[in-house]
């Protein structure tokens, strides 16, 4: 599903429904925050709360070294798949560039519709930098030891 439609899908569920308890977006954050980690897509998982009603829950991640944003994506909307597995309803969204990849997901807990949100963005494993390549010193006319007063090989000394 792409963001517009389910932006729109969401409003829709949330004109008509409430948002759930507090402690429901605490245990469907600490399973997805589980999930995250153990899947060794990411090197940085970092999960919280907000009152925002489009993104109660909120992540903020950084993949492991050789995984790209859409290996991520594709990982991570498995992942949501098990975690969101006993939800009544469930919609979600994922867009991926080379720099950034974005899950929002959506799910009601029960039968009267309390939803839950979520919003996550991971970046990319950052770049090494390539080791600075050393110069050759350069070479000098006069070598160290005739610079500070010695004769030349090969010089005569007059005594």
């Amino acid at each position: 599903m792409d963001m517009t439609s389910f932006h729109k899908l969401r409003w829709a569920v949330q004109e008509n429904a409430h948002r759930a308890d507090p402690r429901h977006a605490a245990a469907l954050q600490a399973a997805l925050e589980r999930s995250l980690r153990a899947s060794r897509l990411f090197a940085e998982v970092e999960l919280g709360r907000t009152d925002d009603p489009d993104q109660m829950v909120i992540g903020v991640c950084r993949c492991a070294d050789d995984v790209a944003p859409w290996e991520a994506g594709v990982g991570v909307e498995r992942l949501w798949g098990v975690v969101a597995l006993e939800a009544k309803w469930e919609a979600h969204a994922v867009g991926c560039t080379d720099s950034l990849m974005e899950f929002e997901g959506a799910v009601t807990i029960d039968d009267s519709g309390h939803y839950i949100t979520v919003h996550l963005v991971a970046e990319p494993a950052p770049v090494a930098e390539p080791a600075p390549v050393a110069e050759p010193a350069p070479a000098t006319a006069v070598q160290d030891d005739q610079a500070a007063g010695s004769p030349a090989v090969g010089a005569t000394i007059d005594a």
